[in-house]
């Protein structure tokens, strides 16, 4: 999902699955073992140059490797076979949308995630898209695609914590904090995700003028995780609104150390 750790977005970069791959086409690695699957499709493609499924398997292979450049070749080539059922060739824009977007291509990116919402309608597009929205600070966008992706899958954790951190760049806090509050819901066993949101609900509890409810939610994300320096700066922020100078500068404290 998303990586939330970077750059306070669950971007996490999610791939499709291409379902028309059985067990005996895929190749016998590891399943993080990307560097076999370069070779081993890589093989394939030697033995038949059309492999359409090989070059998709190869462009998310080097994708995971970030070899994004490749990535992008491999599934140029795949989409060139033009798969006839819609949902595969989406994938093939989408996984190429993807690495253009890493590359900081935008407008590549953006006309990729195009086309493949125009084939097939997917959470995971509309997803993608509307963190390329954001990214741009198209706003309205970004909550459309979201709201959509919620319209296909009502359990889709991400858009929920996208369209908060939208909100919250809007000063929506109030809906922030309902988004927030699902995405919680949805993540009750999920520690790393639970712990952020809880950080990002306290923010925005805080932002409401709401510290006592702000206080705790930050204390419950640094009782999950305590590793991030970005925890303890945060509450610093709700002591020094809640005007407890020697605790937040304490946190400040903590905060430098774990940067170190």
């Amino acid at each position: 999902m998303k990586k939330l750790l970077k750059a306070a977005l669950l971007t996490i970069s999610t791939l499709f699955v291409l379902v028309g791959l059985t067990s005996a086409q895929a190749p016998q690695c590891e399943p993080k073992d990307y560097a076999c699957k370069v070779d081993a499709y890589s093989k394939r493609i030697t033995a038949n140059g059309t492999d359409g499924e090989a070059y998709y398997g190869r462009g998310t292979a080097y994708e995971e490797l970030k070899e994004y450049d490749r990535a992008i070749a491999d599934y140029t080539k795949y989409i060139a076979t033009n798969p006839t059922n819609k949902e595969y060739l989406a994938d093939g824009y989408f996984g190429r949308g993807n690495c253009y977007k890493y590359l900081g291509s935008f407008a590549k990116a953006l006309a990729d995630y195009n086309l493949a919402v125009q084939l097939f309608p997917s959470a995971n597009i509309f997803i993608n898209r509307g963190n390329y929205y954001m990214s741009q600070k198209e706003y309205a966008k970004a909550i459309a695609d979201y709201d959509q992706a919620l319209a296909l899958n009502k359990n889709e954790a991400e858009a929920y914590y996208n369209r908060a951190k939208v909100y919250s760049a809007q000063k929506l806090y109030a809906k922030a904090v309902a988004d927030l509050d699902v995405y919680l819901g949805l993540n009750k066993s999920n520690i790393p995700f639970l712990a952020d949101g809880y950080q990002n609900r306290a923010l925005a509890y805080r932002d409401l003028g709401r510290l006592t409810q702000a206080l705790a939610d930050i204390n419950s994300a640094i009782g999950l995780d305590a590793s991030l320096a970005s925890r303890f700066t945060a509450r610093a922020t709700i002591y020094r609104a809640m005007r407890k100078t020697a605790l937040a500068a304490a946190d400040d404290a903590t905060a430098e150390s774990l940067k170190k």
